[in-house]
């Protein structure tokens, strides 16, 4: 005679599923969640709990039932509705989010993760002295968030409070030892507070925890005096879209940059009463250059590597068409010749420049004008990387290449392009005019 198999309760079931999902072992844990969820169908921690795995798991579709239904039937669930508020979020629907968390908090306001998880929203969405309030709220609660930390230093750095983004960094990085992420934030902006012997050290553990870092290789050797061909593109776009909400008022207010007003004016100095029917604006950021020189351009193209810059500049509607791209792979995939180029504080993340200025003159009309800056003429040098991370070119250099793909030099602006720890960048705004074949 068969002996029956007796199921365990569910609540014990639950305990065990728990403990194997602790320990990662995620189909252990959702066969006994499954199991307990069987023999009882309104056991709320279990479809909470499943809700957590399947997102761990990046199964979005199958997590929404079982935390939903986990509210459903404990809506005073503060842990249900934060982490229905998580799914909610990865989904898009960040206002359903918002609600599930603010909820959470007023069920329990001593909710950590609730407070640092609207503080995530509250920043997305631009609000960012509350954001930085909300993840101070949840640090007071529970010191050990390394995540919210990072966070916060984020909103620091936003808001322009530097001193208090290194003190979050570096206590994320406490609480995060293995975080290549952490390191590498914190790296980057003691460097760009003056303090490389500090950066370095932390860019090289970033590095050693993921030696794919290219952005965290590419300051290193800015550090350490090595000069390479370019900063990783990757680098690039990840520095802009963080910069971007604050961009213009950093860059015009703060480091009192004209680049763009200075380049536009040579270009105004020799079009007399031109128009041009097409240009394109490289490196384009949110548009200030484009902004300047719209009202002689009939069709003008923005290119920029970072998508959440193009999205500043497209609210500016100054632009017929933006793509995000890097100059050369746009350049490819164009045919299209054009009678004005602008390149505004741009090349300087590009050491040698020889490939880019031929492809940028191979889609320039006879007579048609290009301008650009560059940071701080090398005399010894055909370009350096600085400690900045940035490249400088030499005249000489820029001049060789410029008679090298039939391009006249016709003005050229020795200037401070931008104040950086109050000293002044110089460098060189150029114009150069396509020579007729």
């Amino acid at each position: 005679m068969a002996t029956a198999t007796i199921e365990l309760p569910a609540p014990v079931l639950v305990v065990q599923a728990i403990r194997e999902h602790q320990l990662g072992h995620f189909d252990a844990a959702a066969d006994l969640y499954t199991r307990a969820l069987r023999i009882d169908p309104g056991e709320a921690d279990a479809l909470n709990l499943m809700g957590t795995l399947m997102l761990q798991r990046g199964d979005l579709a199958a997590a929404v039932p079982f935390s939903a239904k986990a509210v459903l039937v404990d809506p005073r669930s503060a842990s249900a509705l934060n982490n229905l508020g998580l799914i909610l979020k990865q989904a898009g629907q960040t206002s359903a989010a918002a609600s599930c968390y603010q909820k959470a908090i007023l069920i329990n306001h001593r909710f950590a993760d609730a407070y640092s998880n609207l503080g995530v929203i509250l920043k997305a969405e631009g609000h960012l002295l509350r954001a930085i309030d909300h993840y101070r709220r949840a640090l007071d609660i529970d010191p050990t968030l390394g995540e919210t930390y990072n966070n916060l230093a984020n909103a620091y750095q936003e808001i322009g409070e530097l001193q208090e983004a290194v003190e979050a960094y570096l206590q994320a990085s406490d609480r995060m030892p293995d975080s290549d992420t952490v390191h590498f934030n914190v790296g980057l902006l003691l460097n760009r507070q003056g303090q490389p012997v500090d950066a370095l050290i932390h860019l090289h553990r970033a590095l050693e925890i993921n030696p794919t870092r290219e952005d965290a290789r590419h300051l290193i050797a800015a550090l350490e005096g090595r000069t390479t061909r370019a900063a990783p593109a990757e680098y690039v776009r990840k520095l802009f879209d963080a910069y971007a909400p604050s961009f213009e008022a950093h860059l015009v207010g703060d480091l009192q940059c004209r680049i763009h007003l200075d380049m536009i004016g040579l270009v105004n100095q020799h079009r007399g009463a031109r128009r041009f029917a097409r240009a394109l604006d490289l490196g384009c950021g949110t548009g200030l250059a484009g902004a300047t020189a719209r009202g002689f351009v009939d069709h003008l193209i923005g290119v920029d590597l970072s998508e959440k810059m193009l999205r500043h500049a497209e609210v500016k509607g100054v632009y017929d068409a933006l793509h995000t791209n890097d100059i050369e792979s746009y350049l490819e995939q164009s045919d299209e010749a054009v009678d004005l180029v602008l390149a505004s504080d741009v090349f300087i993340y590009i050491g040698t420049l020889d490939a880019t200025i031929r492809a940028i003159a191979e889609h320039m009309n006879p007579k048609a004008l290009l301008s650009f800056s560059v940071e701080e003429e090398v005399p010894a040098a055909s370009w350096i990387l600085r400690p900045s991370g940035r490249f400088g070119h030499g005249d000489a250099y820029i001049s060789s290449l410029m008679e090298e793909n039939g391009l006249l030099v016709v003005d050229k602006l020795r200037t401070a392009l931008r104040n950086e720890r109050g000293q002044p960048i110089s460098g060189i705004i150029y114009l150069a005019e396509k020579v007729a074949a």
